[in-house]
């Protein structure tokens, strides 16, 4: 089914016929969709809802997410979309508890590349903030910069973290030939964007997690929980990036779990997909990771609560 739904996201042609579709006739494409199974996909589809959500295996509202969001993504191919309004339903008070500080957005996707920059821009408009893009991407939002991949774009991010801003890109997914580091979630292997977990590794940043969904389709309602403060010095941010990633899956897998048929990359738990990177072990992250001694400091765990100090990891050094 992904293949179809790309030509009916991108595809010029398609793209315009399809954007013109009402809502109540993706509702009953889907409705046809689980009841035909076209695709021969549905017994995977329902085995990686139980990954996620063991009581709940029904994959309609999951693929009925999957058209919308395709339907969304052929408007702006077509030229036709118009952002969405933003709504912060939940934790607006912790976007204060960020200000001026280098934010990174810990979010599953669950909403097109385009409604997702769009909300970013329009929920942190008073802060510059930067995504990272794949080719040509077209601007977003006044206060919305996008880092296309080139020689300078890990340096462009973090001058825009530095001055306070925001790094707004989805954390589960890395396309195929990106540097990419190995994690778990839901219990399968994952990558994760090295670049990603090198920005969000640093000390002083403020990892913000936050979930989008559709309200009605017509707005996009936005939830925030508390951030964590990441302590520590650079020398130890490098021995720890392995509880890193692990941290960034954790807080991964609940706000997936709040709604899992509005996670768009679900299907990856249980079918191979040929755009995600392929984890490669970086020889030199690991040798220098062994090269630095523990020490006494270095046990400290890193990654606290901001509010009651809980550790996200154990007492104990955490080894690669």
């Amino acid at each position: 089914m992904a293949e179809a739904l790309h030509q009916l996201s991108y595809d010029p042609c398609a793209s315009r016929v399809f954007c013109g579709r009402p809502p109540a006739e993706l509702r009953r494409l889907a409705d046809w969709v689980c009841d035909r199974d076209p695709y021969g996909e549905l017994p995977s589809l329902r085995a990686a809802l139980r990954l996620v959500d063991p009581g709940n295996d029904d994959p309609r509202a999951h693929i009925g997410h999957q058209l919308w969001c395709a339907w969304r993504q052929a408007s702006w191919t077509a030229g036709t979309a118009r952002p969405l309004p933003a709504v912060v339903t939940s934790g607006r008070h912790w976007l204060d508890e960020t200000r001026g500080r280098p934010t990174v957005l810990v979010t599953p996707m669950t909403m097109t590349t385009a409604d997702a920059l769009h909300t970013f821009a329009a929920v942190f408009a008073d802060r510059p903030v930067v995504a990272f893009g794949e080719g040509a991407v077209r601007r977003y939002g006044a206060g919305l910069s996008v880092a296309n991949g080139d020689a300078g774009s890990i340096r462009d991010i973090l001058g825009h973290l530095a001055a306070g801003g925001v790094l707004g890109t989805y954390a589960d997914f890395v396309y195929d030939g990106r540097g990419a580091e190995s994690t778990t979630l839901f219990g399968r292997p994952r990558p994760l964007s090295s670049g990603f977990v090198a920005a969000a590794s640093r000390p002083g940043t403020m990892l913000l997690p936050a979930s989008m969904r559709p309200l009605g389709g017509e707005r996009i309602a936005v939830e925030f929980d508390e951030p964590l403060l990441v302590q520590g010095t650079p020398r130890q941010t490098r021995v720890a990036r392995e509880g890193m990633r692990r941290l960034i899956a954790r807080l991964m897998e609940g706000l997936i779990r709040r709604n899992p048929q509005q996670w768009l990359l679900l299907p990856t738990l249980t079918f191979d997909c040929p755009q995600l990177a392929q984890v490669r072990p970086d020889p030199v992250e690991t040798a220098a990771a062994a090269a630095v001694p523990f020490t006494e400091a270095d046990a400290k765990p890193p990654y606290h609560h901001r509010a009651s100090g809980f550790p996200y990891f154990p007492a104990d050094p955490i080894r690669r």
